[in-house]
Order: structure tokens, then C-alpha cells, then sequence
């Protein structure tokens, strides 16, 4: 004990500042852990464990070098460098975000995401980041020289040269759709190349995340693939509501005041069954097309709530299939055969 005793005496304010700084983080781990956790979701378990086992390893390589060389602390001093720089980039993140970050209520659900402004000023403290993480470094192993040497920098330089086609694309692409403002959390859009149908989450500077009207699942695409596709915004101002149209095939023989009769009611009805709809607005019924075999009627409503378009649909063509026999409507497509006389 006295041994243990007499090598922790020969520390200086500096290694107890080291030790102190792993210990408080080992102590308050569950509390570092939980508030970098993503929205919604619990602490990881897992992760809390790995980052008290880092803590444990970092302390131990540090007093190890009491009894085995001083040699082992610049590897402790390494690995608690990367642990800072990864918390201190993080936690500079998250102040970005609450500050520049937009907030966005879809569908009942809070989402938070990045703006134009959020990711310019991450890419800077990221850089910064990195910057001091290599100081810091060159410092603890000695290796001063190394500045000097024109060829880490050229080594450097052809790293990021040659990983350029891998980031470079993504990220731009992701700031200039956070710059335009086109595409933004809560607008409704449609991408036939992909066939999306989808509500747009977060963009970052890597990806832009939707979710899928009919699956309700996340589907994750990269900047540059979104740039490249044809993008249909359905609802730009989401708060406003949407038009959305339901489409009929029904026979020649059946009169327009049939047929207007018909679709009146089924918006009545889907009205009184949904709230999604705006009551309000009167519908639009009008023909889009005379078909060889039927008449293509369209019948236009304003959404009130533009997330529930898929389930208006369905409600509509329900509504309209209980409602046909009583009007006298077939919406099955006759077969026409029509004889022109010499």
C-alpha cells in the first residue's frame, strides 16, 4: 500500500487532472450516455456499459504506467483525446440544433432536424474538432516534427483527395436542399423513379429520411440520388391541406345526375366518418375522360389533415361500393361494343 502510495505521490496536477477527468465521467456515465440518446428512446444499455469500459481502461493504462513505464500514458492520453473530441462534437451538435434546428409536429409526432444553418455551423466545430484532436496528439507523442514534414501533409492531402468522391457528393447535395428550403419535414412528396410516396422527415448532410404513407416505414435515401430523381412536392404548406381526387370508370347508360347524386353522397359520407376532410369545401365532380368502354368521373376534395390522404382513399372507394347499388351505379367497366351503320 505504502508502495501504491509513494508512486501517487510523484503525480503532478496534471495526472490528477487526467484521472479526475476520467473518473467523473465514469461516475456521471449514465447521464452523458442518456443525453446524447436519440428523441424517443431510452438509454442504450449497451452503450453505457462500453463507455464506463472505455473510462476503466483509460484509468488503468494511466495508473499502470506507475508500475510499468511512463510510455503507457500517452496511449491513455490518446484514447481520452478521441473520447472528448467525440463527446465535445456531439454536445456541440445538440446546442446547434435546439438553437438553428427546426422543430416540426408530423402527424402527431415531434420531429427535430437539421437547417441550413445547423449544418454549416456543425461542419465547423467538426472541423475545429479535428483540427485540435491533431495538435493534440502530435503534442503527447512528441512528435513535433511532424508539421514540418511536408510529406504527412501531401499523405493527409491524398487522403482526403482520394475519399472525396465517397462524402463530397452527399454533403453538398444535402446543404444545397437545406438551402433551397424545397423539400422540408412534413411536406408530403412522391418520387416515381423510387416509387415513394412518402412524408419527408430529416435531411442531414449525408441522407434524407422519409416515411412511407402506405407502410409507415422509414425509407432512407442518399443526397445525391434525391437531387438526381423528379420530386412532386403534394403539399408544400402542410398546415394548409391538400386536394386529392378519387377516380371512377362508370358505364355511358348511367345519367350525369346519377352520377352526380352518387359522388355527392360519398363525400357526405366520408365526411361525416373521417375528420380528415374539410366539410367545408364543397366537392369538384367532372369527367376526365370518355373512355372506349366508360366514363372516367373524378371527384376532388379538400384534406384537411394531408397525412391521412392514403386512408381517405380507401374510406372513399368503400363508401362508393356501399353506395353504388343503392343509386343504381355499376363501377365495374362494361364492355361496349359499338356497330357503326353503312
Amino acid at each position: 500500500m505504502s508502495f501504491l502510495l509513494d508512486h501517487l505521490s510523484s503525480f503532478s496536477y496534471f495526472d490528477y487532472t487526467i484521472l479526475s477527468v476520467n473518473v467523473l465521467m465514469f461516475l456521471f456515465a449514465k447521464t452523458i450516455v442518456g443525453g446524447f440518446k436519440r428523441e424517443g428512446k431510452n438509454t442504450d444499455s449497451a452503450k453505457l456499459y462500453a463507455f464506463r469500459a472505455i473510462n476503466l481502461i483509460l484509468i488503468s493504462l494511466y495508473v499502470a504506467a506507475l508500475f510499468i513505464g511512463d510510455w503507457i500514458k500517452p496511449i491513455s492520453l490518446t484514447g481520452l483525446t478521441f473520447l472528448l473530441a467525440f463527446l465535445s462534437s456531439r454536445l456541440s451538435h445538440i446546442l446547434i440544433l435546439k438553437r438553428f434546428g427546426r422543430e416540426k409536429e408530423i402527424d402527431g409526432t415531434l420531429y427535430r432536424s437539421d437547417s441550413y444553418q445547423s449544418e454549416v455551423f456543425s461542419l465547423m466545430v467538426t472541423f475545429i474538432t479535428l483540427i485540435a484532436s491533431f495538435l493534440i496528439l502530435i503534442n503527447i507523442w512528441g512528435m513535433d516534427d511532424w508539421l514540418r514534414a511536408t510529406s504527412v501533409l501531401g499523405i493527409l492531402a491524398i487522403l482526403v483527395f482520394s475519399t472525396k468522391d465517397v462524402w463530397v457528393p452527399d454533403n453538398i447535395n444535402g446543404l444545397i436542399l437545406l438551402y433551397n428550403g424545397d423539400l422540408e419535414p412534413g411536406v408530403i412528396v412522391k418520387i416515381p423513379e423510387q416509387n415513394i410516396l412518402a412524408i419527408v422527415l430529416k435531411i442531414s448532410l449525408t441522407s434524407t429520411t422519409f416515411r412511407d404513407l402506405k407502410t409507415r416505414h422509414h425509407i432512407v435515401l442518399t443526397n445525391s440520388t434525391v437531387r438526381n430523381s423528379k420530386i412532386e412536392l403534394l403539399n408544400k404548406d402542410p398546415d394548409s391541406g391538400m386536394t386529392d381526387f378519387a377516380y371512377f370508370k362508370i358505364g355511358y347508360s348511367t345519367t350525369t345526375q346519377t352520377v352526380d347524386a352518387f359522388l355527392e353522397k360519398v363525400w357526405e359520407n366520408c365526411c361525416e366518418q373521417s375528420s380528415a376532410l374539410r366539410s367545408d369545401r364543397r366537392p369538384e365532380i367532372s369527367i376526365v375522360e370518355a373512355g372506349d368502354h366508360a366514363v372516367h368521373w373524378r371527384l376532388g376534395y379538400r384534406l384537411q389533415n394531408a397525412y391521412k390522404m392514403l386512408e381517405v382513399q380507401c374510406l372513399m372507394q368503400r363508401i362508393a361500393f356501399e353506395l353504388s347499388a343503392e343509386h343504381g351505379v355499376s363501377l365495374d367497366t362494361p364492355l361496349t361494343h359499338s356497330v357503326n351503320s353503312a
